[in-house]
């Protein structure tokens, strides 16, 4: 019978997950990525376009009960294959479940105490679940733009909210360990995979982490260095580029567009102040002038017209 053990803990701010399965050893080090990256991008992960292959790989497993045939569990050990490769956090359920499938042999007397029906199938539903409640914790106690109400309000505002909405943390197994022969830390040892998100969930509340959406993605960062900082750095587009990159590079443009039209502005409006002295217009004409000049640069400012458009209208 196979056995398998796994532990998870952070330390100097990096994740690490080790996992033993007989002679075989695995250590997952999330290092180029600080803490609370894996779980941020995991309430972004698209969790719902694996549903159909889990239900294909439940119904596999009916086949199997049906059959015992060890063929009709290829599809489940394909599938968790290739799901081990889309988050750090399944890679348990692979490990788990690899082990399961091991010891559910045609001679198995019980393979369904050991292969649960519908568990498979409901993994995407829970995960998707637990991705809304997290974005929603994230929304009413961690966000950084909410600076009028204390820490601790939010905290308990949210645990009165409904069941449904907020998340559902469950007792874990957890110790107080030396780890990497370096100092002492938490180490979680899981007994699934939702034990990796609810503790990296409940760090993140344990260390009061601030969360902000980002300007360019829309999407929540953690502010761990730079509490100043408006994007985050996860790669944008196809070109490889970060939306702090896209994102400095649209607020040059931004600025050099108001510097653009700030000149077309004075430019403007010398040659008319000009024209006081000359008798050409009356002091009166001017100031009505320049006030209409003021509320069309703030409706080019704020993109209602184009800045061709301001430039036309101011040598009328």
């Amino acid at each position: 019978m196979s056995d398998f053990q796994c532990k998870f803990y952070l330390l100097d701010g990096a994740e690490t997950l080790e996992c033993k399965e007989g002679n075989a050893e695995y250590v997952i080090k999330l290092a180029d990525r600080p803490f609370p990256d894996s779980l941020l991008s995991f309430v972004y992960y698209d969790i719902n376009s694996w549903e159909p292959r889990f239900h294909e790989a439940d119904r596999a497993l009916m086949e199997f009960y049906q059959s015992r045939d060890a063929k009709c569990l290829k599809p489940v050990q394909k599938l968790l294959d290739d799901f081990k490769d889309g988050h750090p956090y399944f890679f348990y359920l692979w490990l788990d479940w690899s082990n399961k499938l091991i010891q559910a042999t045609p001679d198995c007397k019980n393979p369904t105490k050991l292969l649960p029906h519908k568990e498979l199938a409901h993994v995407p539903s829970n995960l998707a679940t637990m991705q809304q409640q997290i974005l929603r914790l994230f929304q009413t106690v961690l966000d950084a733009s909410i600076t009028d109400v204390d820490f601790s309000v939010r905290v308990q505002a949210y645990e009165q909210a409904p069941s449904l909405q907020k998340f559902d943390f469950q007792p874990m197994k957890i110790s107080f360990e030396f780890v990497e022969e370096k100092q002492f830390a938490e180490v979680l040892y899981p007994q699934n995979m939702y034990d990796l998100i609810d503790f990296s969930l409940r760090e993140c509340i344990r260390q009061r982490i601030a969360m902000r959406t980002c300007k360019n993605c829309g999407r929540y960062f953690a502010l761990t260095v730079h509490g100043s900082t408006e994007y985050c750095s996860r790669v944008f587009d196809s070109r490889g580029r970060t939306c702090k990159e896209v994102g400095a590079m649209r607020q040059y443009a931004q600025v050099h567009a108001s510097d653009e039209l700030l000149k077309i502005y004075r430019r403007e409006y010398k040659r008319r102040f000009a024209w006081i002295r000359a008798g050409k217009i009356s002091q009166e004409a001017f100031s009505a002038w320049s006030k209409e000049a003021q509320k069309e640069k703030e409706k080019c400012e704020n993109g209602k017209i184009s800045q061709k458009e301001f430039a036309h209208w101011l040598k009328q």
